[in-house]
């Protein structure tokens, strides 16, 4: 089995697909944008965009030459590699399918499957498919919502009264955390929003963002890292 070498650019070129849409999702925090081209590689890698943990994705990041199960001699080449922080997770080789996919519910695609599984180990990876099933949830909701306030400027005095007040309360809805801080400094609930939103988006209070994020959702103060 071979792949081919290098990661600097995709290793065939994007062109359209089942579903398509070209394009490229920016990454953010200086990372390169990664180019899609479906909906559902661009919902995937507004997911990696959202996760802390992701350091990296690059699309289209190896050939696999294998051996069909007549013996004919194929390639295959996924849609993404994502790296983490500190390599934990290891490296995963994604293939993005939605799961009516004809050809993956025929079974088609296993022999490219098994070539990708083997390559993926021999590099200390894993391999995954995909679908929407594990990326259209209530995650992807929450980080199409919350991306746009991250970076937005907080004020001191807003950001430590929101500290404050879930420091000495312990968890709080948002709705009643944005009205007590809001009450506190003779603002409203609309003004004091923003600022909890880019709090959450950023990881500095934490929510269940598996679940809907709504007014009524509970927030906490993220856990201080150890130095």
């Amino acid at each position: 089995m071979k792949s081919d070498g290098g990661h600097s650019m995709p290793v065939r070129k994007i062109g359209l697909c089942y579903r398509s849409v070209s394009g490229r999702v920016p990454m953010g925090q200086g990372r390169p944008g990664v180019q899609v081209e479906s909906t559902l590689e661009r919902d995937f890698a507004l997911l990696c965009r959202f996760d802390s943990a992701v350091v990296g994705i690059e699309e289209q990041p190896v050939r696999i030459e294998y051996d069909d199960a007549d013996g004919r001699a194929r390639s295959y080449v996924p849609d993404f590699l994502v790296t983490y922080r500190g390599g934990r997770p290891v490296p995963r080789l994604v293939e993005i399918k939605y799961s009516t996919d004809p050809m993956l519910v025929s079974g088609q695609l296993d022999g490219r499957f098994a070539a990708a599984r083997t390559y993926a180990r021999r590099q200390g990876w894993r391999f995954q498919v995909v679908t929407e099933r594990e990326i259209r949830t209530p995650r992807l909701e929450n980080a199409t919502f919350l991306l746009p306030f991250r970076g937005r400027p907080v004020a001191a005095g807003l950001r430590e009264a929101l500290r404050s007040v879930l420091r000495k309360g312990g968890p709080n809805s948002v709705a009643s955390l944005a009205d007590e801080v809001a009450a506190a400094l003779g603002l409203s609930r609309p003004e004091v929003l923003p600022s909890l939103w880019t709090l959450v988006a950023e990881f500095e209070v934490t929510a269940d963002l598996d679940c809907p994020l709504t007014m009524s959702a509970l927030v906490t103060p993220a856990k201080e890292k150890r130095p």
